[in-house]
């Protein structure tokens, strides 16, 4: 059995290991020093990170030899300057120096990715949105303006989850058993904000709600925490009545800030056949045809591998282009989406290459492109097609 000690000496040498490599891949002229004349091995020098970093030679050596020292905050937010760490990268200093998560950047700007959002739009009958650090909600689907209301219409606070439970006072009847749902969201806010504390964004809300919601102001205090939770969620919609849905909330990896919820519609209490009568009336309203297909609504999940899924995909959400090229991650989620809006059974990604190669299209190429901070990577991509 591995001893304590043997963890913390594990997770040091890491340390030094990855500072070493992320040193290593970097050039003096890139971080504004001079050359030199007698380099021997690429990368900075340990020499060159401390004195960037503001620090010892000795100090940074022994950080790098995994000896048991602890860098502050504030040395390694120098580090992740110096050594160009991306967020990812951050997040991984800050584990394995301090063993938890990094300071949030608060003044980041939150942008929901197209990826998320035609993620989004697939979700079909099932409203759908996202929502950043502070509970506003940044992106959603056609079925969460149908069930929610017009998010564009909405102002920021408007959107703002917390904010519209306590104070608009429309969702006291919208939201069966109102106190129970309100005191579940305030402690899932509460814990999220232990991620974020001094965010100025965070305190403005927090003393607004405050001044705002007398329930706020007597709960706040009890400082209840509480995880994200599968929950059974009913809604007393204006038009159509009582809507009865599975609330599904998860975090985005990609940026670990962001949480998507979903609004799985249960038969009970007629939901189905109303959420469609709702999305319906939307679609009308705004001119346009539905993105999900209505045969996506109530139905079993049934198997149907003997349909070519591939072929049946590419010909209702692709269109073949010369010299296009679309991510391996960007055709597997559109592919998933529309199995699961269509009933089919999806194929796995070896099957769903092979698929894709009989149909005369170039699997397996690679491909420089920018990533959400701007850095280039290589991606691997299909060549001939683009999604629609």
């Amino acid at each position: 059995m591995v001893s304590q000690q043997q963890q913390q000496e594990y997770r040091l040498h890491e340390l030094g290991d990855f500072l070493r490599t992320r040193r290593a891949r970097l050039t003096p002229e890139e971080v504004g020093l001079p050359r030199g004349n007698r380099r021997k091995t690429p990368g900075l020098r340990r020499a060159e990170v401390a004195q960037l970093v503001g620090v010892s030679v000795d100090w940074y050596t022994w950080l790098e030899q995994g000896r048991s020292i602890s860098p502050s905050t504030q040395v390694l937010e120098r580090l992740v300057q110096a050594l160009h760490l991306d967020v990812n990268e951050r997040s991984h200093l800050f584990l394995l120096a301090h063993q938890q998560p990094p300071p949030a950047l608060s003044q980041e700007p939150e942008v929901v990715s197209p990826t998320l959002q035609h993620f989004l739009d697939h979700f079909g009958y099932r409203p759908a949105f996202v929502s950043g650090r502070q509970w506003d909600i940044l992106a959603w689907n056609d079925a969460g303006c149908a069930v929610f209301g017009d998010f564009r219409l909405k102002t920021t606070r408007e959107r703002n989850t917390v904010w519209s439970l306590f104070v608009d006072s429309a969702s006291r009847q919208f939201v069966v058993d109102w106190e129970e749902d309100a005191r579940r969201i305030l402690a899932q806010f509460r814990s999220s904000c232990g991620r974020h504390l001094g965010d100025p964004q965070l305190t403005e809300l927090i003393h607004e709600l405050m001044h705002y919601s007398p329930e706020f102001r007597a709960w706040w205090p009890d400082h209840e925490v509480l995880g994200a939770q599968e929950v059974k969620k009913t809604l007393n919609h204006p038009q159509v009545g009582y809507l009865v849905f599975e609330r599904l909330t998860f975090q985005v990896l990609d940026t670990p800030d962001f949480k998507t919820t979903v609004y799985t519609p249960l038969d009970e209490a007629d939901t189905p056949r109303k959420l469609e009568h709702l999305l319906e009336q939307w679609y009308q309203q705004e001119g346009q045809k539905p993105h999900t297909p209505k045969a996506a609504l109530g139905l079993p999940q049934v198997q149907r591998l003997e349909q070519d899924t591939v072929a049946l995909w590419l010909a209702e959400c692709c269109q073949k282009v010369e010299g296009a090229w679309v991510a391996n991650n960007t055709i597997m989620t559109s592919y998933t989406l529309w199995c699961e809006a269509n009933r089919y059974e999806p194929k796995k990604a070896k099957g769903i290459s092979q698929s894709l190669a009989t149909h005369g299209l170039e699997i397996g190429v690679n491909k420089r492109v920018l990533d959400e901070h701007h850095r280039r990577k290589m991606t691997r991509g299909v060549r001939g097609i683009v999604i629609l």
